[in-house]
C-alpha cells in the first residue's frame, strides 16, 4: 500500500503545476464562481435551444413538400435537360376506394383480430385460505396504544 502511495506521490512531482496556476488564476479572477455559473448555464441553456429547435422542425423534414425539393435539389440531371423547362407531371391520385372495399377491408381485420383471442374458461374458483397468527400485523401493538399506569 505504501509503495502506491509514494508511487503516486512521485508522479504527481514530476507533473507540472500548470493546472493549479490556471486554477489559482481563475479563482483570483472569479472568487465567488459566477463567472463560471453563467458560463455553464448559458451553454445548457443553448443547447437546450438548439435541441428545440430541431425537434420543432423535425415535421417539417417528413412532409411531402420537403422530400420533392430535396429530391429536385439532389437528382441527377443532364446537361441539355438543365436548359429545357421541366415538364409539370400531375401529382398521383390515389384510386377512390369504394364502400364495397372498405367492407372487405373491415371484415378481412375484424376476422383477423377475432381469430388472435383465445377462448379461455370463465369459471371462476375462490378458495379461502387461512392465514396463521403473525404479530406484524397484529393490531392490538398498533402506535395509538396509550399506556395505562
Amino acid at each position: 500500500m505504501n509503495y502506491f502511495i509514494s508511487l503516486h506521490m512521485q508522479i504527481l512531482a514530476q507533473t507540472p503545476a500548470v493546472d493549479s496556476e490556471a486554477a489559482k488564476t481563475f479563482a483570483q479572477q472569479d472568487p465567488h464562481g459566477f463567472i463560471m455559473a453563467l458560463l455553464g448555464m448559458g451553454i445548457v441553456f443553448s443547447i437546450l435551444i438548439l435541441i428545440y429547435a430541431i425537434f420543432s422542425n423535425t415535421p417539417k423534414l417528413f412532409a411531402p413538400t420537403f422530400k420533392q425539393k430535396m429530391k429536385s435539389l439532389f437528382a441527377k440531371k443532364s446537361p441539355g435537360a438543365a436548359t429545357e423547362p421541366a415538364e409539370e407531371t400531375a401529382p398521383k391520385t390515389e384510386a377512390d376506394l369504394t364502400g364495397e372495399i372498405n367492407a372487405a377491408i373491415g371484415a378481412a381485420i375484424h376476422l383477423y383480430r377475432s381469430e388472435l383471442h383465445d377462448f379461455e374458461d370463465t369459471v371462476l374458483t375462490m378458495k379461502k385460505v387461512s392465514k396463521t397468527y403473525s404479530p406484524w400485523s397484529s393490531k392490538i401493538y398498533g402506535l395509538r396504544n396509550l399506556n395505562q399506569r
